[in-house]
């Protein structure tokens, strides 16, 4: 992985080859983005960003798949652009986080506004999925059938998660090559103040309060705070140095166990609340 870093950062030609054929594979070319964006600069990630899209707009012309997954991904790039640019300027992954969650929710918006006939084809096949799956259930639970709305929130929320990932992904290469040890010193840190992370809190408890057709949009809310758990999670087990193993366990309870999420917020709040990692040091020492 750090040779493809490697070759990405040789030059514009390299880094626009990666971006276009990187659509085959899940990442690649938006990571490829954010790399170019983070090491040299919004106008150089733009560039780059132009070559990545370019097979997703043949793909939204020629391709059978629903036109509105195609844009929602070319709008998953433009989120990694912009998040990439803050990152680069503020060297806060709260600030990015925030703002990455923001820009994820206007893109789902413009697109509905821009695109209606798309976003009502694929209302009509997601709906059809649920009504398929709900006949081959044996519960006697009234049907949920989703609308606009709730379609709109997935779509943000697929956008901000995949956005992170690649993000992410570009931190640690940029860090592999030029700052050694960097991505994990700024992740084990990352946190929010109070006021944001209870306004966040305040979001999320308010989509699970409103109609089920909100309910989509608590996972957009939701995510920083759950990136904040993962951080204080990797903290504590590098400060008290009890093995990696116990992260690949925790990863795969994250993913049997549905409820480990919403405890991660829980803990991505009191993070931001109690400063847990102080209290941590004070306590060892």
């Amino acid at each position: 992985m750090r040779a493809l870093a490697q070759y990405i950062m040789r030059g514009r030609i390299q880094a626009s080859v990666v971006a276009f054929f990187g659509s085959l594979l899940p990442l690649l070319s938006p990571a490829a983005v954010s790399l170019v964006t983070l090491s040299k600069g919004f106008a150089e990630g733009a560039l780059i960003l132009l070559w990545g899209c370019l097979p997703l707009l043949i793909a939204f012309y020629v391709s059978g798949v629903s036109p509105m997954i195609t844009l929602a991904t070319s709008a998953g790039m433009v989120a990694v652009l912009v998040s990439s640019a803050v990152l680069r300027q503020t060297q806060s992954w709260s600030r990015t986080l925030l703002v990455l969650v923001f820009v994820s929710a206007v893109g789902s918006v413009v697109l509905n506004l821009l695109f209606s006939d798309s976003a009502r084809e694929l209302e009509t096949l997601v709906a059809g999925m649920f009504s398929q799956l709900q006949e081959q259930s044996e519960t006697g639970a009234a049907p949920f059938q989703p609308g606009r709305t709730f379609l709109l929130g997935v779509i943000a929320y697929v956008v901000a998660l995949t956005s992170v990932a690649c993000l992410v992904l570009a931190r640690w290469w940029q860090a592999s090559l030029y700052n050694q040890g960097g991505f994990q010193r700024e992740f084990h840190q990352l946190r929010f103040s109070p006021a944001v992370a209870l306004s966040l809190v305040v979001g999320v408890t308010a989509c699970y309060l409103a109609p089920q057709e909100y309910g989509s949009w608590a996972g957009l809310l939701g995510l920083p705070l759950f990136l904040g758990g993962i951080g204080l999670v990797h903290f504590t087990v590098a400060y008290y140095q009890i093995g990696v193993h116990w992260l690949a366990v925790f990863y795969v309870g994250l993913v049997i166990i549905g409820p480990l999420s919403l405890v991660l917020v829980g803990l991505g709040l009191l993070d931001s609340i109690l400063n847990i990692r102080t209290r941590l040091v004070k306590g060892k020492n």
